[in-house]
């Protein structure tokens, strides 16, 4: 089997301002916020793995720091050459892009998406993140019924501007079990809310305390957005599984905590896909791609961050998962090379494990095929109306 011809949907990717790149190279193959030592990082297989195919396209023999430094000219020389030449490589065709990192209030800084479609010579749509608005909205001290009114309108403008999801984190902020209130309850907490704003703490500090009126204040904003992602029929994302650390507490990232939103009737109209692929519970969150006709999957994170381990645990989500409901996506974010790489490892993985059913007797050269192209980019298209 060989996919390395086929295109690629990256479901799931942040947009990157070349010029803003401050760290080390290895430095961004980590997901923590602190400093990994380099030699920690280059003992990665997945390091190892970048280095290798970057000697590969850049035709350059030699130590890592000597492939980097080659990199590190040409990107800088040339960077929208240089993007263009790994994302041909790796056949990527169309990006969706969380807004939400990088921006002026989880970053210090925005990238425009018409100039990044230009720069990167790729179809890019938008995923907007909703916790970018609703601290906006909190911060300006509203009345609560005027804040829920713009954080509606404002959804429904970006989906009308052209949209393809949206997205929550709040895995970050309160964890996944996420349980509907009663309005007097989620008023009262915002009451709650605004009193603590009022002693000069900014809205920002405040969600940083996860108290209860916090994440039932936190709550009911999610479940706004995915009622809005049904009636707007655009997909909801949810960040389950690993993140950056220490920003994210695993144990409330389980795809199991979803239990309540899930089943929440105002919401099951919505398309709600489990970014990351739940890891490090992909089988987990593949029982529930299995048994709720409206959630989805993609892997994004786990690949490419996962590397050599990526092939088995495709295997273990294709125990229960349906082909059609599974996407490539990477979470790249900072420099071109996550979304390339991660493009590269989705391929190899696909023929190790379409290999592997081939050889059991369980799918057919033809079958695998189309499997791959499921996975890499029709579902996406089908998915996110591209």
């Amino acid at each position: 089997m060989d996919f390395t011809g086929y295109g690629v949907v990256d479901s799931h990717c942040h947009a990157f301002a070349p010029e803003r790149e401050d760290k080390p190279f290895e430095q961004y193959f980590t997901l923590a916020d602190h400093h990994i030592p380099k030699k920690d990082v280059e003992s990665t297989f997945l390091y190892r793995r970048v280095i290798k195919e970057l000697s590969r396209v850049l035709g350059v023999e030699g130590s890592s720091d000597e492939v980097v430094d080659e990199r590190n000219k040409r990107y800088r020389g040339d960077p929208e050459g240089y993007i263009r030449m790994l994302f041909d490589d790796a056949g990527i065709d169309t990006l969706l892009i969380d807004t939400g990192y990088p921006s002026e209030l989880s970053g210090g800084y925005s990238v425009d998406l018409e100039g990044f479609g230009r720069m990167v010579h790729r179809q890019v749509r938008e995923i907007f993140r909703i916790e970018i608005l609703s601290l906006e909205l909190l911060r300006r001290g509203l009345t609560f019924d005027a804040i829920i009114n713009e954080y509606t309108g404002r959804m429904e403008e970006v989906v009308g501007r052209g949209a393809v999801a949206l997205k929550s984190v709040i895995t970050y902020r309160t964890g996944l079990e996420v349980r509907r209130r009663t309005d007097k309850e989620v008023t009262e907490t915002y009451d709650t809310f605004t009193d603590k704003t009022n002693t000069g703490l900014d809205a920002r500090e405040v969600i940083g305390l996860k108290t209860g009126y916090v994440k039932t204040l936190l709550d009911h904003f999610v479940l706004l957005a995915a009622e809005c992602s049904a009636r707007l029929r655009v997909p909801f994302q949810i960040h389950v599984g690993g993140g950056d650390v220490p920003g994210l507490d695993l144990r409330l990232s389980k795809p199991s905590l979803l239990h309540e939103l899930v089943n929440d009737k105002a919401v099951r109209e919505a398309k709600i896909v489990l970014i990351h692929g739940g890891y490090p519970h992909i089988e987990a969150a593949g029982f529930m791609v299995n048994t709720y006709p409206n959630i989805y999957l993609d892997l994004s994170q786990t690949n490419p961050f996962i590397s050599i381990g990526l092939k088995g645990k495709l295997h273990s989500l294709l125990e229960m998962a349906p082909t059609t409901k599974i996407m490539h996506g990477s979470d790249g974010y900072n420099i071109p090379e996550l979304s390339w790489i991660a493009a590269i490892q989705a391929k190899m993985a696909l023929v190790g494990v379409m290999g592997d059913l081939m050889a059991g007797g369980d799918i057919d050269r033809e079958g695998a095929e189309v499997v791959a192209m499921q996975f890499l980019s029709e579902n996406a298209k089908e998915l996110y109306g591209l």
